[in-house]
């Protein structure tokens, strides 16, 4: 071979080497190659008569109800699908293509439900702690009597009637009864003249929450707190371990759902 010969061939060579190419994998999938400071060029086909399937499943879905997930977690589950639940997050994510114990997987498939909470629910943790106006409590009670499981409907109609009734009145003291009934002291001025009377509370509420939508209902309690200021009277209620309530209801779910999918569960996030 002469020197201009092989001075041709290499350059040839070098020419092919900078150019765009074509490469295909032992798997059949195709990639072109674009030298650096070139643009890259779609060369799919526009009809896909000629793209592989995907060698897995790459999707994340969002899930509103427990049972939507359970369907679809039984649609698509493997021998190593695995629920995670994220307590503080109200969250179960399902990975449906995760790592066998002995083989890593692509782990792309999940789907994810996170749990919202009743209006029920919103309502009274919203209120939990704070105090407010005795008129404005009696109003509260009375719109949410319904969420009432004891006193009774009657003994708590009466007592946001006497609320209503008697917002103008001075209160003076309040006092434990036998009953464990909280008795305000008060006095009325009418007529140039000063009258005294009572009103008897109940100190302790047994309500009927659901936790998140569409849940069955669960027992809450709450108790009355109250602050007498200058003859003033601002009453609210305290929800009892309302968080060992949600977890409790969270746990609840989770095991459910591990169940009828036959899938384990574990109280934990998955970082990927």
């Amino acid at each position: 071979m002469t020197e201009n010969t092989e001075a041709g061939a290499v350059a040839a060579l070098a020419a092919k080497a900078s150019g765009a190419h074509v490469v295909k994998t032992g798997d059949n999938r195709e990639f072109l190659i674009v030298p650096s400071g070139f643009s890259d060029k779609e060369v799919s086909d526009a009809y896909g008569l000629k793209l592989a399937k995907p060698k897995y499943i790459k999707q994340t879905v969002t899930i509103e109800t427990a049972d939507s997930l359970v369907d679809y977690v039984n649609r698509f589950k493997g021998a190593d699908t695995m629920l995670f639940a994220e307590i503080s997050a109200n969250r179960i994510v399902a990975l449906v293509d995760y790592h066998a114990s002995t083989a890593a997987a692509h782990v792309a498939h999940r789907a994810k439900m996170e749990l919202p909470f009743s209006e029920e629910w919103t309502l009274w943790t919203k209120i939990s702690g704070k105090l407010m106006p005795q008129l404005e409590f009696a109003r509260f009670l009375e719109e949410n009597a319904a969420d009432v499981r004891a006193p009774d409907a009657g003994e708590l109609l009466d007592a946001c009637r006497d609320l209503q009734i008697r917002r103008k009145v001075n209160f003076t003291k309040a006092v434990r009864t036998a009953s464990d009934n909280e008795n305000f002291e008060y006095s009325e001025e009418t007529n140039a003249t000063q009258k005294k009377g009572e009103l008897e509370l109940p100190t302790k509420f047994r309500l009927g929450l659901p936790v998140y939508f569409g849940d069955a209902e669960t027992e809450v309690y709450a108790f009355l707190r109250w602050r007498l200021d200058d003859g003033a009277l601002a009453l609210g209620v305290q929800l009892h371990r309302i968080e060992h309530v949600r977890q409790a209801v969270f746990k609840k779910i989770v095991l459910d759902v591990a169940v009828r999918t036959a899938s384990p569960a574990v109280f934990g996030k998955s970082e990927n």
